[in-house]
């Protein structure tokens, strides 16, 4: 992998899953990474495990539901001692509901921790990176562009978390900032499903899942784009598949090529 040596990734729902794979794929392309979940054990965990390695990651435990601490999140990413340049908006929460059943407790979580708490990470940081460079990735889903029975707000989460990416893409295009959604493009474990309860799932049905680790190489890559490409949709697993064919990485124009939308006006 290329590397990402000085610097500081910041990455949501890191304590597992896809999160925790795209931290360590990050961590060990040489940046230092910032992992971030709500479940303290989970999140205690994943850090140990990578500074078992000798990776340079450091945890917080922040609750992406809650406004105020998305806001302290956002203000020490972007003006702390040591502000992060790439940005992985992961953490999703995925309750599975028919509409007619979805109160508004449902819906204002899945809203603020899918959708706003991604726009907020993504404002606080936007103007810096414009002229330092830097890239955002925001994880989205087949649900982003599709809709889905029993998951009414998520998948309005999601179509909002593609139109957020690409209007933001819109907006700071010609600078030093990309901002691209990535979706996996393999069945990896759910969104939502802990370590403990993944655990507890018989052999075949874990054995069903793409290991989130194999996806790491996309978000490297993504995490590489400053500026260019932007506005852009990628599938992981082919960006992945991308990668493992080229002998020498894949340009701008060739990462590009391997996008499902461009946005028009996106450089």
């Amino acid at each position: 992998m290329s590397s990402l040596q000085g610097r500081h990734a910041l990455v949501t729902g890191a304590s597992r899953g896809l999160g925790l794979g795209a931290a360590a794929a990050l961590a060990r392309a040489g940046a230092r990474v910032t992992l971030v979940a709500e479940v303290a054990d989970e999140l205690e965990a994943a850090t140990s495990r990578l500074s078992s390695e000798g990776l340079v990651v450091q945890a917080r435990c922040v609750d992406l539901a809650d406004r105020l601490s998305v806001h302290a999140l956002g203000q020490w990413m972007a003006a702390g001692s040591d502000p992060a340049d790439i940005l992985v908006n992961n953490a999703a929460v995925l309750p599975i509901s028919p509409m007619a059943m979805t109160d508004e407790v449902v819906w204002d979580q899945v809203l603020a921790v899918n959708l706003s708490a991604t726009f907020l990470l993504m404002r606080a940081v936007a103007a810096r990176l414009s002229v330092q460079g830097g890239s955002v990735i925001n994880v989205s889903s087949r649900a982003g562009v599709h809709g889905f029975a029993d998951e009414t707000a998520y998948c309005a989460a999601k179509f909002g978390v593609e139109g957020l990416t690409r209007a933001a893409a819109l907006e700071y295009r010609g600078t030093r900032v990309s901002f691209n959604t990535v979706t996996p493009g393999a069945r990896i474990k759910p969104t939502g499903v802990t370590a403990a309860d993944y655990d507890a799932w018989p052999d075949a049905r874990r054995a069903a899942l793409r290991d989130p680790e194999a996806l790491g190489p996309a978000f490297v890559r993504l995490a590489q784009a400053q500026g260019s490409p932007t506005g852009c949709r990628f599938d992981a697993w082919r960006v992945c598949q991308g990668l493992a064919a080229s002998e020498t990485g894949l340009t701008d124009d060739a990462l590009m090529a391997l996008a499902e939308t461009v946005e028009r006006g996106a450089p």
